[in-house]
């Protein structure tokens, strides 16, 4: 079924209510990030799937969505029809990838697909608790920049944080479209569903330049920790201790868990880890059902 026959107010109201229904399958979301996209979906609402998908030499496939982590099954995750949802994706989408949520595991391992780590903090306890579980390296960081007149600015504009984010990082990102970065600037000033929240904060320094940034997403279940980067002064300085120090301590004691969104970039994830995450696994499935020779293509 296409996006445009979906029924957008089942839809919502099933991502919202269901646990493993993250911010990215939000049909505002993909409507604003994805090229297009279909979806299966069971019963009446039971159960659904989102498939962005392009299309490239005339064949349709499925794709990942930049700033898109994890989509997969949502609702009723039942083992028995999975082997029909992976039929009909690949008999209308004949190559690709999908990304499996947190909650898919048994059809993940169904699906041969590959596992990979996501970091998440619980919010729901004072800062003063939650601080107590840091390496100790990044309180002690945080205070003396704080002492040295650092600090957290907020509502910087969406513009200014992309800039900082692809000029500091354009080249390692190559698979993202300039089009990618302004479709997610236009979601973040043109949405107007309640429920979906956009946050920017960056660490400045005593001078008042930027020197590190964050663009954070927000739903009923988490905080999304979509964009970060920094400057060269702001890595020598650790800003992003004192930047993630000050959004948890802003966000503690809300229902709600901070999603670090991986990483499998071993510093990145060297430096979440220093704030003592929980560990989640998504699933990457990367197929090809191509006739031959086309299904020699990895």
């Amino acid at each position: 079924m296409s996006s445009q026959e979906i029924d957008k107010n089942k839809w919502n109201k099933l991502v919202n209510d269901c646990n493993n229904g993250l911010i990215y399958a939000q049909s505002d979301l993909l409507d604003s990030l994805a090229d297009n996209w279909d979806a299966v979906i069971v019963g009446d609402y039971d159960a659904i799937l989102p498939i962005p998908h392009r299309k490239k030499w005339h064949i349709s496939y499925s794709y990942s969505v930049p700033f898109v982590q994890q989509l997969g099954l949502i609702g009723k995750s039942e083992f028995s029809y999975a082997e029909k949802i992976k039929s009909q994706i690949q008999k209308k989408f004949c190559y690709g990838t999908i990304q499996l949520n947190y909650g898919n595991v048994a059809i993940a391992s169904q699906f041969g697909a590959t596992p990979k780590t996501n970091m998440y903090l619980s919010l729901q306890q004072p800062f003063s608790v939650l601080e107590q579980t840091f390496k100790k390296e990044i309180s002690r960081i945080s205070n003396k920049l704080i002492t040295n007149n650092w600090s957290v600015k907020k509502n910087i504009p969406i513009k200014d944080c992309m800039h900082l984010y692809r000029r500091l990082l354009g080249h390692k990102l190559q698979n993202i479209r300039e089009e990618d970065f302004e479709r997610l600037v236009r979601f973040c000033h043109k949405n107007k569903n309640e429920n979906l929240q956009y946050f920017t904060r960056a660490v400045v320094n005593p001078s008042g330049e930027i020197c590190s940034v964050a663009v954070l997403l927000r739903d009923n279940k988490r905080i999304y920790n979509i964009i970060n980067a920094s400057t060269a002064e702001g890595k020598k300085t650790s800003a992003n201790y004192l930047l993630y120090y000050e959004c948890l301590k802003e966000f503690s004691e809300l229902p709600l868990l901070f999603d670090f969104e991986g990483s499998s970039i071993p510093g990145i994830a060297s430096f979440y880890n220093k704030f003592n995450p929980l560990k989640e696994f998504y699933f990457i499935w990367h197929y090809n059902a191509l006739p031959f020779p086309l299904s020699l293509i990895p």
